[in-house]
């Protein structure tokens, strides 16, 4: 009986053991892991605020792991179109525009919606150096150069250039040369998002003039009086043959250029998105921040000096709970918002 009772036993925990596997194998079966969404970040707050948002959406509310790459344009502009980056949170259409419409027009991006209603680009110096020395122009920038003296080179002026390595550094260069500038002017361009911000920033608070170019929305253009410099109005064709120097930087150099065009930014997905996850491409469809809750949003982090853009998206989305609900279903909505209860206290 001893013999027979030990058989039983290692039968009963042999079947037990089989039917664990069984059941293991069956729940993963029945829930496919997900694969994970690549966003580009290309190092700027309005972009890491809409990532941000975006990855708290994705992975709370729809489960998808997503991964942030830390990129330049130039990279961005090579491997969007592979697939290598999966979603672009804020194109920037008019700074490499035959780029963007060729990638559209062949289908391998898809362009989702409208995330900012505008993205102005220009240049600027403090509304006091306009308003004591009747600058204007880009023009009256040539009769004023030594307001803005270059530590290194006393012979001439100091331009704040964007970061090595976004399209908005050639462009500026472009136009440098198109103005005439060069023979006044040094260009600067800092390493990081950062350093051009405290470029621009650091005379400001010492009450001296400063000359560079900015965007909007960001903190800096809220924290501060900005006079932004009458250009040539935007034109089409001057644009096309700034477009085409970008293409190709050894066409003669520019003897024209125009304001930057304020467009609206876009969100783009590489065309294996709509597969790979429809129901997140139907989302970001509906994914909009818009300017002033962006503007609003990046002046709380600065104000805040808050370090982490998760905090600064919970902000965002407790703020704006109704703007946000409506492009998620209910399901996921349910889950998101737990996740937001329970993350704690912001500032």
């Amino acid at each position: 009986m001893k013999l027979i009772n030990t058989r039983r036993t290692k039968w009963l925990l042999l079947l037990v053991a089989l039917t664990m596997i069984v059941t293991m194998f069956a729940g993963c079966g029945g829930e496919e892991e997900k694969p994970t969404l690549t966003l580009f970040d290309g190092s700027w707050g309005s972009l890491w605020l809409s990532n941000a948002i975006a990855k708290i959406i994705i992975e709370e509310g729809y489960g998808y792991p997503c991964e942030e790459v830390m990129v330049s344009a130039d990279v961005m502009n090579a491997t969007h179109p592979k697939g290598d980056l999966l979603i672009n949170m804020e194109q920037w259409p008019q700074n490499n525009p035959e780029w963007y419409q060729g990638n559209l027009a062949d289908g391998t991006l898809v362009e989702l919606g409208v995330v900012l209603e505008g993205g102005p680009q220009f240049w600027c110096i403090p509304q006091w150096v306009h308003e004591d020395y009747g600058i204007d122009t880009v023009e009256d920038m040539k009769d004023n150069w030594e307001l803005f003296p270059d530590p290194e080179d006393s012979s001439k002026g100091m331009f704040i250039n964007c970061k090595p390595g976004w399209n908005c550094e050639r462009i500026n260069n472009f136009k440098f040369e198109a103005y005439g500038l060069n023979e006044y002017f040094n260009i600067i361009s800092p390493g990081t998002a950062g350093a051009h911000a405290a470029a621009m920033a650091g005379p400001q608070k010492k009450g001296d003039p400063v000359f560079g170019y900015y965007w909007a929305p960001t903190d800096l253009m809220g924290m501060f009086d900005w006079y932004i410099l009458e250009e040539p109005a935007y034109d089409a064709d001057i644009w096309a043959k700034i477009a085409a120097k970008m293409e190709n930087p050894d066409l003669a150099p520019l003897t024209e250029a125009c304001a930057y065009e304020s467009v609206p930014l876009t969100i783009t997905v590489h065309k294996d998105m709509l597969d790979m996850a429809p129901d997140v491409v139907t989302m970001l469809r509906n994914f909009t921040v818009g300017l002033d809750r962006c503007n609003k949003s990046l002046a709380f982090q600065m104000e805040n000096e808050i370090d982490e853009w998760e905090t600064v998206a919970v902000w965002w989305m407790r703020e704006y709970d109704s703007h946000w609900k409506s492009w998620v279903p209910t399901s996921a909505y349910t889950e998101i918002k737990a996740f937001l209860d329970d993350f704690g206290p912001v500032p």
